[in-house]
Order: structure tokens, then C-alpha cells, then sequence
């Protein structure tokens, strides 16, 4: 199903697409870009399809995007518009959050209190378990309570106030690419990075892949590369974090230079995308073979650029090519976090959310490479996507 929304008060167009209704529900965070097409937003919504079969809940996927400038002044009231003409579905069958330049703390929870919706997992809470009151009310203060939590040093930065909503995405892509390389051989420590955006997931990650001992070589966002090919100290990510404005680079550290081609790129291990969806090309494949690049994590959902709705030869050369670490495992901890914090007993605490996202994250992996090991040619996306339609296939409770 798809809804086609226009702003009566600017140019701003929005979609809602909702792959399916699996489980009574869909999810799936909201976007807003400029030039966001349905085909972005389609794409999302059977990724998050995918998604939510491994991270919970047993639901389909769905997608909300804004074809607007996300810098501009009335953002806030196109958002507020958006979400009061899909209120229907947000109140019965449809949960959203925070995705690309949509916040889901400072944007969605304000947004949804001022126009009367009472969260942004409303809709999932009632479709999915049609709970009686009182536990429609123990489900909505955790989760309430669990999104917003700060999360202190010891998943954090000191001195800076940051929520789960804001690192647990970058958490388990972190995660991912640590398990792998455990599980590979070699591990983490001296591996070199480099990452692509500096938002809420590229930011986090590299904070927990330097925590990790991992070597950030390099970062971008959309106007700066910062390269530093001895690698970045967790201390200097962390310095990062809390100078960084509008989640991009500072621009006050001396290292940065403008975004050009070819000023990212330099030898590497790992390259983890981490900023809009259809970032890598075909020729963007050939350029990280040619730096030593053999490990592709997928912090921004759909990486990959195609050429029409529904192909997917980008992927399959990136597959034939690469280990890739799909979007739907490691950049399933927002969906596995509130995945939690709806079941009965969850503690709200950052540390049991953390361990449930490093959980499902680890288990899914496990089973991906030993998917993988009976192929021929072993290929972990294909191996990741036919796990998760395995998952898909069976019914929901």
C-alpha cells in the first residue's frame, strides 16, 4: 500500500509505503531529503520487511520519506503536516521513528505530542499485540523512557548528552563488523576503517570502533573529508562527537578538506556507508577494490544504487565481491531496541538494551556465515536475505 501526500503550504511531497501488514503492523522510520523519490522510500519499506524479522517484532516493514530541504526554516511544520494526514495509520497499524535528517527525539516525539498522537509506536503496540489497557500503558512508558534514556560514558562521550535513540543504530553496525572480523579471523584491532557520514549511526560507529581498536582512517560527510591514515584514538573521536554541528565534521579541526573526487579514498580494510541510501555505484565498487577494501558494513539502509524499482545488480556485484554486512543485521539496533522495550519484563537500561541489539546482531551473524559456508560462491548477502525470507515465511504470532 502506498499513500501519496502533498503540502498545501510548500512543495514539499511525502509517501508512506507499507510493504505488508504482517502481524496486524508496519514499521519504519521517516525520512526527508531533497529529491527523495517513491522508489527510495519503496525500496526502504521491503528492506525494513526484512529487517524486523530478525530484530522483532514479527511485523511488516514500511517506510515514511519527505521530498523537502531538511535545512529549511518551516521543516518542522511539513513534518507536523505529514504526520497529522497519515494519523490514521500512525494510531492503528503504522510506527515510525527517526531515519535520514529526522531526529526521533528532537523531530518525531515533539511532533506527535503536538498534533495528539501519543507515540511513534502506537500504531505497532495496538495492530501488532492488541493489548488491554494496562499493558498498552507498561509497554508505552518503557518505551517512552528506554528511547530518550541517556546513556552516560560508558556507551556515550562525557560532557555530552547523548540517548539511546542516538547511538544505538552505530552501536550495532559496530558490532557487526567487530563479530565479523572475530568470527573471519584477525579480529578488530589494527583494522582500517573508513567511514562515510557522521551523523547518529557513522558518528556512534566509529566511537565503538575505535573504543574497539579499530583505525579510522577516514571520514566524510557532505561537505568535508577528514583523512588521517595512522587512524583516529577513541579520545579523538569522542573530541569529534562533541564539536560536530548538525551532525557533520567541525569544521574547526585542521584536518578537514573539502569533499572533491577522489579525496576520500585511500587504502583500507573495511568501508562501513553510512549516510543516504544508494550511495555505492558500480564504480564505487571498483574503486574500494582497488584501495585493498574486503569488507562492506551497511549502516545506511539500501547502499546500494540500481538503475529501476527492482533490480538488483549493483548487489550482486558488490556480493561476488565483498564480504557484505547487510543493512537488515547491522543496521537493525533502533528496530531491535524498540523491539525490547516492548516485550514483558524488558529493564530500561542501556546497558540490557545494548546487549539485546549485540545479541540478535551475533546470532544472526553466526547463522548468516554458517548459511554462507554451504554456498557456492559463498555470498553473505544472499545468505542474509534468504535467512530473513525464511523468517518472513513463517507465520506470525
Amino acid at each position: 500500500m502506498s499513500l501519496a501526500w502533498s503540502d498545501a503550504r510548500t512543495t514539499a511531497r511525502g509517501w508512506l509505503v507499507i510493504n505488508s501488514g504482517r502481524g496486524g503492523a508496519a514499521g519504519g522510520g521517516t525520512r526527508m531529503r531533497k529529491g527523495l523519490r517513491p522508489r527510495e522510500v519503496t525500496y526502504l519499506a521491503k528492506a525494513m520487511e526484512l529487517k524486523f524479522a530478525l530484530s522483532g517484532p514479527a511485523i511488516g516493514g514500511a517506510k515514511s520519506g519527505i521530498d523537502y530541504d531538511p535545512d529549511a526554516a518551516d521543516r518542522t511544520g511539513v513534518l507536523e503536516r505529514f504526520f497529522r494526514a497519515i494519523s490514521p495509520m500512525l494510531r492503528t497499524r503504522y510506527g515510525t521513528g527517526g531515519d535520514l535528517n529526522v531526529d526521533e527525539t528532537v523531530d518525531v516525539i515533539p511532533a506527535f505530542q503536538r498534533i495528539g498522537l501519543h507515540h511513534p509506536q502506537e500504531g505497532v503496540v495496538r495492530g501488532h499485540f492488541h493489548p488491554d489497557e494496562p499493558t498498552y500503558g507498561a509497554i508505552m512508558r518503557r518505551l517512552e523512557r528506554g528511547v530518550v534514556l541517556p546513556v552516560g560514558a560508558a556507551f556515550g562521550v562525557s560532557d555530552t548528552v547523548l540517548s539511546v535513540s542516538d547511538m544505538v543504530t552505530g552501536y550495532g553496525v559496530a558490532r557487526a563488523v567487530e563479530v565479523f572480523l572475530e568470527r573471519e579471523g584477525g579480529g578488530l584491532s589494527g583494522a582500517r576503517i573508513l567511514l562515510e557520514g557522521f551523523g547518529n549511526v557513522g558518528g556512534s560507529c566509529a566511537l565503538y570502533l575505535a573504543r574497539a581498536g579499530g583505525r579510522i582512517v577516514g571520514i566524510s560527510d557532505a561537505r568535508h573529508v577528514l583523512r588521517e591514515p595512522a587512524g583516529l584514538t577513541a579520545g579523538e573521536v569522542e573530541t569529534l562527537i562533541r564539536l560536530r554541528r548538525d551532525k557533520m565534521l567541525p569544521e574547526s579541526d585542521r584536518r578537514l578538506v573539502a569533499a572533491r573526487e577522489g579525496a576520500f579514498w585511500q587504502d583500507a580494510d573495511v568501508f562501513v556507508c553510512a549516510a543516504i541510501s544508494e550511495s555505492v555505484e558500480e564504480d564505487t565498487l571498483n574503486r574500494m577494490e582497488r584501495h585493498g577494501i574486503r569488507v562492506i558494513a551497511c549502516g545506511a539502509n539500501q547502499p546500494f544504487r540500481e538503475s529501476k524499482l527492482g533490480s538488483t545488480r549493483v548487489a550482486r556485484l558488490a556480493d561476488r565481491r565483498f564480504s557484505i554486512l547487510a543493512d537488515i543485521v547491522s543496521n537493525c539496533g533502533m528496530a531491535r531496541a524498540l523491539s525490547y522495550l516492548m516485550e514483558k519484563g524488558a529493564s530500561i537500561e542501556p546497558h540490557a538494551i545494548f546487549e539485546a541489539v549485540d545479541r540478535t546482531i551475533t546470532d544472526a551473524l553466526e547463522e548468516v556465515l554458517d548459511r554462507a559456508r554451504r554456498r557456492r560462491p559463498r555470498a553473505l548477502l544472499a545468505a542474509t536475505l534468504e535467512m530473513a525470507l525464511d523468517r518472513v515465511a513463517t507465520p506470525a504470532s
